[in-house]
């Protein structure tokens, strides 16, 4: 496009210049060489459309070199300028070109003439203006297809979203309602073994089973109506988790509520695979503000017993690496020297949340 541009500046020039050496003959040696200058100038006739016409006008008034004219009247109408501007520079072509400044004195005016040069001057001012205005028109045109066609895309991948979320929200609803059934099943049965067991050991155990499906079910509906547990419910979570952490570290400060609930399913999603891969392990979790991201740190020892990697094909430590990365944050899951396992995890944070607050 750039060479294309740069060749029809050339060719623009070559011609005006060929122009005013083949009518050097009617020319004196000091409008040869302003006629030279101007065509040179007409490169700069898209930046400088006004003054390049005014030059111009001169050449024209010579009543032999009309391309210079032309080409700047032709640019100006093309340009973003005012209408007003190119009606008033298509006028004073039309009058440079209709009056013979060169023999004003001794020109002897007939109707035929005047016609002549009428259609003449009209013809030059017209032609070209009406070419620019044309040439405006069509950018203006495909600038505003593009635009429309942007505008539908854009309408389309939003439709698109829409129908996706409809579907993980019908999914949703499916899976709270099936899971939140068995769930209460598993309440009421475990209540009623409760009740009826003779031992304390096993009422103790049924009843901590009965609770862990009525925290579950909770958890299924705050996720559905998209408010799950923040930070604030992350002493909550390490006091269910004491038998195996045996270090704590929490300063998060104020934190966005999606970076929260991410920052607690991910010491959740910690703690569960140590629980499952490293049984007899112990964990140390540390949550604290470094700078502008939150940085989450799930490290538990070697297992005393037979200890498997978390299984990195499945859903938990993928899913959350997908959610960290939706947040602009990084996730990590790699074993230490010690034969144990580390998740690291930094989430940003915006300037705007608060300084950060130590919490217990």
């Amino acid at each position: 496009m750039i060479r294309r541009t740069w060749a029809i500046e050339a060719l623009v020039v070559v011609l005006a210049v060929a122009e005013v050496l083949a009518t050097r003959g009617w020319l004196e040696d000091w409008m040869t060489a302003g006629a030279l200058v101007v065509a040179g100038a007409l490169v700069l006739r898209r930046r400088f459309p006004r003054t390049v016409l005014a030059l111009a006008l001169a050449t024209l008034a010579t009543g032999v070199l009309w391309l210079p004219a032309l080409c700047a009247l032709h640019a100006l109408a093309a340009s973003e300028r005012r209408r007003g501007e190119v009606v008033a520079g298509s006028a004073a072509v039309a009058v440079v070109a209709f009056v013979p400044w060169r023999d004003l004195d001794g020109y002897v005016w007939s109707l035929p003439d005047a016609t002549l040069a009428s259609l003449l001057a009209g013809l030059l001012a017209v032609a070209p203006a009406a070419l620019g205005l044309l040439g405006r028109a069509r950018t203006e045109l495909a600038a505003r297809l593009a635009e429309l066609a942007l505008s539908r895309e854009r309408e389309r991948r939003y439709a698109a979203e829409q129908a996706a979320l409809r579907e993980r929200e019908r999914l949703a609803r499916d899976l709270h309602d099936t899971a939140a059934h068995h769930l209460s099943l598993i309440s009421l049965r475990a209540g009623a073994m409760a009740a009826t067991a003779d031992s304390a050991p096993y009422r103790e155990e049924a009843a901590a089973l009965g609770e862990l499906g009525r925290r579950a079910a909770a958890d299924l509906r705050r996720a559905i109506r998209h408010d799950g547990p923040g930070l604030d419910r992350l002493p909550e979570l390490l006091e269910a988790a004491a038998d195996i952490v045996d270090s704590v570290h929490l300063e998060p400060g104020d934190c966005p509520p999606a970076v929260q609930h991410t920052a607690y399913r991910i010491v959740q999603e910690a703690l569960t695979n140590i629980r499952r891969h490293a049984p007899g392990a112990s964990a140390e979790v540390s949550v604290h503000r470094a700078g502008g991201a939150l940085r989450i740190t799930v490290r538990n020892t070697t297992s005393p017993g037979p200890s498997t990697v978390p299984d990195q094909g499945g859903h938990g430590l993928p899913g959350l690496r997908t959610r960290a990365a939706a947040l602009g944050g990084t996730l990590t899951a790699t074993p230490t020297p010690e034969g144990g396992f580390t998740v690291e995890a930094t989430l940003p944070v915006p300037a705007a949340t608060a300084p950060p607050v130590a919490s217990t």
